[in-house]
């Protein structure tokens, strides 16, 4: 989006807030909030990533932080023991005490895994508690099984990408779900912007002004070589595309129920062909987010979002784009209804410029991360030439959750479109399922996913009626299972969009330190109705129409986040194998990609 075309927006924002009420100052406390700087308990239980709350309450004011929980590992030459994702530090002033028997005592050599304590002290670097005091107790209750306990202060409020409200607590952030116990009223969050599943970072922690104004910011470089993709090695038709990103976000909160967020971007490109005469570089300089948001609407649970904003949602099946919007969302406990009107403004990409979208989303959130959602997706594309008009029509449906403690994930998504296709009527569906395990107690905490993705084909092209499934054009199909490492789930190599296809993946995963994972993926690719076309797929040559089969994919995905606690490195492997829908020497077709991202 061009700066030009953002400024009528931006200024209508700003009409917005000049005529909104007036600001409420950070500590001006609401009946039921727990604002930043709040002194509050909250138990629940540890998942690898968040503290799963079961109960929030809010505590008077005290000299020490507390933690209360079970010992994982006792490390007696170092002097600690661990609580969750806590290093606890025993120091020569450390007080034991028995919670039983208050004239025993205990020192680090008796701990066991096992046993439950009780912790005041402070923090002597993130994550890192030096013990004042400990409690002891080698006959833990069993209701208290798997608990965690943190006793502090809010240090901040975000909410993930579930919309589902978050705070920071001990430097560990917790989630409040629909079936969090809050005995004081019903947590009320700050307003904050949708934090997405790949996007979680930066975390704008950079902060001014009585921490009104936020900044943060990335720099990316991205190598990516595509090999051979025309499945003909005689012929050099290699890639490489090169890239330096830079992008800088920024969120002035107004009050506690409004804010305006931009994020603009720089980038530089390079696009290498494999005889090397036909080279690209390319600068831009855009907008790729500025809106206004507002909640609390005539006091009740509505909210405004208007500008340039991010569509995102769980598993990018329907959309992950920047859209120039009109957003409403009503939310009331696990309910949530979302409105929108959108348009691209600017040069958007040729597939899906002259569009008008309006989207109904509609969530039912059962529990932490896990939710049922039905989606209406209305686009309507005006050209001048009406054989380049798509106009689709979406009823979609979502279920993604976990079980288990989080050890079992599902994903579901589907959608019947209609409309209109150039001259052609549209009638088609589509489904999208994965399921995954993993096993917590192994080493590396392995685990295994698999699914299958299936779009309609068109088995008579000539009926006046086009029965091939097709996505909304701003999908991405990019997510991740239990890795650290988001990616291409229908494969890195042929990145196809889901349209008279049939494909099965399977694969594995390892995560051999907590910021670290490698996935193995396998896929198989067939068509639905043997045809000479594969929509919007990286692969430069076409099937024969006369076989289905069109081949087999393997994918490795490494991927590291927070080393030095700012770098984030990302490396995908992919290698297609043509089947028959291909010429009998067709060769395979390799693509590789590098990730390097430094966060502020």
């Amino acid at each position: 989006m061009k700066i030009q075309t953002a400024i009528p927006l931006l200024f209508l924002a700003l009409q917005y807030v000049a005529m909104g009420p007036g600001p409420l100052l950070a500590d001006d406390p609401e009946t039921g909030d727990y604002p930043i700087g709040s002194r509050v308990e909250i138990d629940g239980r540890w998942d690898g990533r968040f503290l799963e709350a079961v109960k929030l309450v809010r505590e008077e004011p005290d000299d020490f932080l507390e933690i209360k929980g079970f010992i994982d590992s006792i490390d007696i030459a170092s002097k600690t023991f661990s609580v969750g994702p806590f290093t606890i530090l025993v120091a020569n002033e450390t007080d034991f005490d028995d919670a039983e028997n208050e004239n025993k005592s205990h020192d680090l050599e008796e701990l066991q895994p096992g046993w439950r304590v009780e912790i005041e002290g402070v923090f002597e670097k993130h994550l890192v508690f030096r013990a004042l005091e400990i409690e002891v107790e080698t006959s833990p209750d069993p209701r208290k099984e798997g608990l965690l306990e943190l006793e502090g202060f809010v240090e901040a409020e975000e909410l993930d990408e579930d919309g589902v409200p978050i705070v920071v607590v001990h430097g560990v952030r917790c989630r409040i779900g629909p079936g969090t116990e809050i005995p004081d009223g019903v947590f009320r969050k700050s307003a904050q912007r949708r934090i997405q599943w790949d996007d979680r970072r930066p975390s704008t922690d950079i902060r001014f002004l009585d921490d009104r104004l936020g900044i943060g910011g990335r720099i990316k470089y991205e190598r990516e070589v595509r090999d051979n993709h025309d499945l003909e090695e005689d012929f050099a038709s290699n890639r490489t595309d090169e890239a330096w990103r830079a992008s800088l976000e920024a969120t002035w909160s107004i009050d506690r129920q409004r804010f305006l967020f931009g994020k603009g971007t720089w980038k530089s490109s390079n696009t290498t062909e494999e005889d090397e005469l036909d080279i690209t570089a390319n600068q831009d300089l855009g907008l790729e987010e500025l809106y206004y948001f507002e909640q609390g609407i005539l006091d009740k649970p509505i909210s405004i979002q208007v500008g340039r904003m991010d569509f995102d949602e769980g598993r990018e099946w329907f959309y992950d784009t920047s859209l120039d919007a009109v957003r409403l969302e009503w939310e009331e406990g696990p309910y949530s209804i979302e409105a929108s009107w959108s348009t691209l403004l600017g040069d958007p990409p040729a597939a899906v410029a002259d569009r008008q979208n309006r989207i109904l989303a509609a969530r039912w959130r059962q529990g932490s991360r896990t939710h049922i959602g039905l989606y209406l997706i209305d686009i309507v594309q005006d050209r001048d030439e009406p054989t380049l008009n798509e106009s689709p029509f979406f009823i979609g449906f979502q279920s993604h959750g976990r079980k288990m403690g989080g050890d079992l994930r599902w994903w579901i998504d589907g959608a019947y479109v209609s409309g209109v296709d150039g001259f052609d009527k549209v009638s088609a569906f589509g489904v999208d399922g994965s399921v995954a395990r993993r096993f917590e107690d192994l080493p590396w905490e392995p685990y295994l996913f698999g699914g299958w993705a299936w779009g309609s084909g068109d088995k008579d092209p000539t009926d006046g009626t086009n029965r091939n499934f097709r996505q909304t054009g701003y999908e991405d199909n990019n997510s991740r299972y239990f890795g650290v490492a988001s990616y291409r789930y229908l494969g890195v190599v042929t990145r196809p969009e889901l349209s008279n296809l049939s494909i099965v993946t399977v694969g594995a995963g390892v995560r051999p330190r907590r910021n670290v994972s490698v996935d193995l993926v396998f896929h198989t690719y067939n068509q639905v109705e043997a045809s000479t076309e594969i929509r919007r797929s990286r692969l430069r040559m076409s099937p024969d129409g006369l076989h289905r089969d069109l081949g087999t994919e393997l994918d490795l995905v490494f991927g590291m986040t927070e080393l030095w606690d700012d770098f984030d490195v990302e490396l995908e492997v992919g290698r297609f194998q043509p089947g028959p829908a291909f010429s009998t020497d067709a060769d395979p077709a390799w693509f590789t990609s590098l990730q390097l991202e430094y966060n502020f």
